[in-house]
């Protein structure tokens, strides 16, 4: 490519999609990320910033619905493209204008410093960067803070992708966890150990280095720790696994653990149960700001397609 182009393409910015993935989606989720990479382009974080859209997998009724309503406020132009057609999406850098999604206010309440805050009606997800394929958290806030929350499986079903794959299954709820966190650096060389793993390459040497580098964050550790404490009892009573008890900073290393033996060939745990995990979701994001929930989430990040279809 030219210095001129290069320029230009800078100065124009590069094309964005906003993906979807319903529960069934994964593998064609990774397949847009990859090619998205490959070409240079990235992700978008909100489906506010671009005019593309990437459906991948089939969703369900519900899902479908909520995809269709973000598609009515993305900006025009605007396209739908198929998880194989990335070449068809074509980009000019400009950034049409958009609207404002709306919130619902229910009332007024007191909140911890004895004022009176409306309170909003939030759905986050099911249609949302970096957030567990079909699932909807329906909070309450006052201020950014939630005061209750109740999750409801939207889509689930088509058996899940990452069977037999529980390495690079880490390594995608990693990289999910750190692009929440801001961190898309490391969220960048997660996702390309996951893809690289998946694509049969060896690893083990580039995730030891990766492995301390998380570790040794003190601006990740001090997002985390303390944040979303899973107490053993709530585990046991929810039917969690006990090694997901902790706060975030704890899933976040024992899943650094996992991968590790994993990548040794020791026999995994096995798949965590989706309903569990969601289960225990309304509890753990009450009381926390809604950036914490959204990392709270991301650290049990429940696998939908593993949830039979029928219930």
């Amino acid at each position: 490519m030219g210095l001129r182009r290069r320029l230009r393409r800078l100065a124009e910015g590069s094309p964005r999609a906003f993906v979807v993935p319903a529960a069934d989606g994964t593998g064609e989720r990774l397949a847009v990320e990859a090619g998205l990479r490959r070409r240079g382009w990235r992700a978008a974080v909100s489906p506010v910033e671009t005019g593309v859209l990437v459906v991948c997998g089939r969703p369900g009724e519900a899902l479908a619905e909520a995809i269709d309503e973000v598609w009515s406020g993305m900006p025009g132009p605007r396209a739908r493209v198929r998880p194989d057609a990335l070449d068809d999406i074509v980009w000019d850098g400009s950034r049409p204008p958009h609207r404002a999604g709306e919130v619902e206010t229910a009332g007024r309440a007191d909140d911890r410093d004895g004022l009176r805050l409306d309170v909003l009606h939030v759905p986050l997800g099911p249609v949302l960067a970096d957030w567990p394929a079909g699932l909807r958290l329906d909070l309450a806030l006052q201020g950014d803070v939630v005061q209750s929350a109740d999750a409801v499986m939207v889509d689930t079903g088509g058996g899940s992708f990452w069977e037999g794959r529980p390495a690079a299954r880490g390594l995608d709820g990693l990289a999910r966890l750190l692009r929440v966190a801001g961190w898309d650096d490391a969220a960048r060389r997660a996702a390309v150990l996951r893809d690289d793993l998946l694509g049969g390459k060896q690893i083990r040497e580039r995730f030891d280095a990766f492995d301390r580098t998380v570790r040794r964050s003190r601006s990740l550790r001090w997002m985390t720790k303390g944040v979303g404490n899973l107490t053993p009892e709530a585990a046991e009573r929810y039917g969690v696994a006990p090694r997901l008890a902790g706060d975030i900073d704890d899933r976040l290393r024992g899943r650094l653990d996992e991968i590790r033996r994993a990548l040794d060939g020791e026999v995994p745990h096995g798949h965590e149960r989706a309903e569990a995990l969601v289960s225990v979701l309304p509890g753990l994001v009450a009381g926390v700001e809604l950036a914490q929930a959204r990392l709270i989430v991301a650290s049990l990040d429940p696998d939908l397609a593993a949830v039979r279809a029928d219930g």
